[in-house]
């Protein structure tokens, strides 16, 4: 699972409003300064995520920092939702939005509305759920979507259960309290907001129809903006494909995709992916699909997805899948004669 780097910028930024320095903490992650972090570049493995907040617990020393940073100011810093939010109708819109939007920083969102007719709940789904960053994370979506609870005008009273996966923390049980309010469960089978349903529907005290339309359209233009680039991405597999046995290079795909080089490379490195990594992707799966098939032999199967010996296709295929291309076979072959016999 991949993140955009603007979680990280907004945790990073939480941290200076907070009175704390990031500058040190994002170097002892291998990150750069906060005004150097691109919040709408390449896509990072959500490790480097938790990463950052364990070294943002330390950096703070406070175990429940999360609490902290879910309501903290600096979350309307950056990003194109956060107007959108500011500026909603009813908390349901708000909520649609928040789901429908997500894509652009997670790659789902991290809060969900259940509503039925014996039960409205917040259902809290953070990208990452173990350990000590995972508590972290769990903490900050359920602070937020307090904040958003808040947003409608919700009383201590309106919040009637919040549900967390993870025991009670030591010596944190107080601040959670001052939280979440009493209905507090740990150790629950997933983590939720349970409140009154009343809720979704009142009228936001913030809401401007005029900076809410205008910031929808916004948001709507980068997630479409972002799919062109996925969609670009399953363009160029489909070229590849389509050329083997040749390995059209990177200048090669452009042309046929009617785009330089340059902005190919940059596009795709958007999505966290290169020309390289496509091709190998393509490789992979085409080689795959004929040792399935089982109708060739190692070496005409080599040749189709475009290598001249049979030795480096070994080589690469071991470093693909880490079996030798007979190995998958074979394995393949002993799952399909064990599901026969099952049946």
């Amino acid at each position: 699972m991949k993140v955009s780097p603007l979680n990280l910028k907004t945790l990073a930024y939480t941290l200076d409003v907070e009175g704390f320095e990031s500058r040190p903490v994002l170097q002892r992650c291998g990150l750069p300064p906060l005004d150097a972090l691109d919040e709408n570049g390449e896509w990072l493995p959500v490790q480097r995520l938790d990463e950052l907040m364990a070294a943002v617990m330390e950096a703070t020393g406070d175990a429940g920092f999360g609490l902290v940073a879910g309501k903290s100011l600096a979350l309307m810093r950056y990003g194109v939702l956060a107007p959108v939010i500011l500026a909603s109708p009813t908390l349901r819109q708000l909520l649609a939005d928040l789901e429908q939007f997500a894509p652009l920083a997670v790659e789902q969102s991290e809060v969900v509305l259940q509503d039925d007719a014996a039960d409205t709940r917040l259902l809290l789904r953070p990208v990452v759920s173990s350990g000590a960053g995972g508590r972290f994370r769990t903490e900050f979506v359920a602070t937020t979507a307090l904040q958003m609870l808040r947003f409608a005008g919700a009383q201590p009273a309106d919040v009637r259960e919040v549900a967390f996966t993870h025991a009670c923390p030591a010596g944190l049980l107080e601040r959670y309290r001052a939280a979440f309010g009493s209905g507090l469960r740990f150790g629950q089978p997933s983590c939720s907001v349970r409140f009154d349903g009343a809720l979704l529907d009142r009228p936001l005290v913030m809401h401007d129809p005029v900076a809410y339309l205008a910031a929808r359209a916004r948001v709507v233009a980068a997630l479409a903006a972002m799919k062109a680039r996925c969609d670009l991405a399953e363009r160029v597999r489909q070229s590849l494909l389509k050329a083997f046995p040749m390995q059209p290079t990177l200048t090669e795909t452009a042309r046929q995709l009617g785009m330089s080089p340059r902005t190919l490379r940059r596009q795709l490195a958007g999505l966290g992916t290169t020309h390289v990594e496509l091709a190998q992707e393509c490789q992979t799966l085409k080689a795959t699909q004929l040792l399935a098939e089982g109708r060739l032999s190692i070496k005409q199967i080599a040749g189709a997805v475009g290598f001249t010996s049979v030795s480096s296709f070994h080589r690469a295929f071991r470093r693909w899948t880490d079996a030798t291309p007979l190995q998958w076979r074979d394995d393949r072959r002993g799952a399909g004669r064990a599901t026969a016999l099952r049946g």
